[in-house]
């Protein structure tokens, strides 16, 4: 009888361990993030509108499985030592690990090329710690004084944390750059994620993020400061190196991304023709006026349409330009009463589309 009862008692405990495991929250750490030669497919998504994405709780189940992929960006890691080497004489000892940008800065005082972001992924953190460019064939060194610490390890349910960070850089006969940022973390739910992608464990993590840029251009006399606030919800899992699903939320509208599959997304950009066809949009940040000059097209016809970061349509107009010159258009946007914030640009030419974004301050 007293064998009965203790081999009932040992299926009992090993059934509630079992439950137990299959319901447990995980916990992050630095094996999870990114490694060199990493290679991401992450969509943006629309549909938000039907899900309430804030909330959160234990043992939580979110469910963005009807989100709709509208484009698709790939983003690539490589070791630190892999970037150009004049960078390594700024990040080689204080990152080990580097991520390619495309940044387009439509200012001819400012052609930069080779754009890369640099990180640290250590035992207690993951943060960013700066950013370097070419221009005019010089390294800049965009390198903030401290970390903005993306993710304190180990990550779990309850934890908080908080980080600063600034560079400031003058750059003779050109102008300043400056950013400053801080970052106020909170891990406040654990469960299932399901996104288009698939089902997972995931941690959730909300950052309050106040952020102000400072551009001046030597040349045109101006300064372009740029103030924004907003709250960053990442969904973080085991071992996928970059947030399962990522939203950026402000007033102008919210941001989603989500690790994904490969996918051709007819709206997307087009990045092979993009090369041959020019498009630069400029100011940018703007006001209320915007100008666009396209080259390399066939068709006289070129549509423009502006959404918000919700994905719904704002305000759009067609143009008609010769196919044998460049096509200038100025566009005055303050007809339309838009509110400050980030749109998108979508141009369809010769029967393609191709994407910009736009900061109205």
């Amino acid at each position: 009888m007293k064998t009965i009862r203790s081999n009932k008692f040992a299926i009992l405990i090993v059934l509630t361990i079992t439950m137990l495991n299959v319901n447990a929250q995980i916990s992050i750490d630095k094996n999870d993030m990114p490694s060199p030669d990493n290679i991401f497919h992450l969509s943006t998504g629309i549909n938000l509108d039907i899900i309430d994405y804030e909330e959160t709780g234990e043992n939580h189940i979110w469910d963005f499985s009807q989100l709709v992929p509208i484009s698709q960006r790939v983003d690539t890691f490589v070791s630190q030592l892999n970037a150009p080497l004049f960078y390594l004489l700024f990040y080689g000892l204080s990152s080990n690990l580097a991520k390619k940008e495309n940044i387009n800065i439509p200012i001819p005082e400012f052609p930069i090329s080779s754009a890369y972001t640099f990180f640290n992924n250590t035992n207690s953190y993951y943060g960013e710690v700066g950013d370097a460019v070419m221009l005019y064939g010089l390294p800049i060194p965009l390198k903030y004084n401290s970390p903005d610490i993306l993710y304190q390890f180990p990550m779990e349910y309850g934890n908080t944390n908080n980080s600063y960070a600034e560079f400031g850089l003058g750059l003779e006969n050109y102008g300043y750059l400056g950013k400053q940022i801080s970052r106020n973390n909170t891990v406040d739910g654990w469960g299932k994620l399901t996104t288009p992608y698939g089902t997972f464990d995931a941690l959730r993590l909300v950052s309050e993020v106040i952020e102000f840029d400072s551009i001046y251009i030597d040349s045109l006399n101006i300064g372009l400061p740029i103030n924004r606030v907003y709250t960053e919800y990442s969904w973080l899992g085991k071992g996928m190196g970059v947030p399962l699903l990522k939203i950026t939320s402000s007033f102008g509208g919210a941001i989603v991304t989500y690790l994904d599959s490969a996918r051709i997304v007819p709206s997307s950009v087009d990045n092979n023709k993009l090369t041959t066809m020019n498009i630069v949009v400029y100011p940018n940040p703007a006001s209320q006026i915007i100008n666009f000059e396209i080259e390399h097209f066939s068709s006289s016809e070129i549509k423009l349409e502006i959404y918000n970061l919700s994905g719904q349509f704002v305000c759009g107009d067609t143009y008609y330009c010769n196919p044998s010159e460049t096509c200038n258009k100025q566009i005055n946007l303050s007809k339309f009463v838009l509110n400050k914030g980030n749109y998108n640009l979508r141009f369809t030419i010769d029967n393609k589309q191709f994407s910009k974004r736009i900061i109205l301050y």
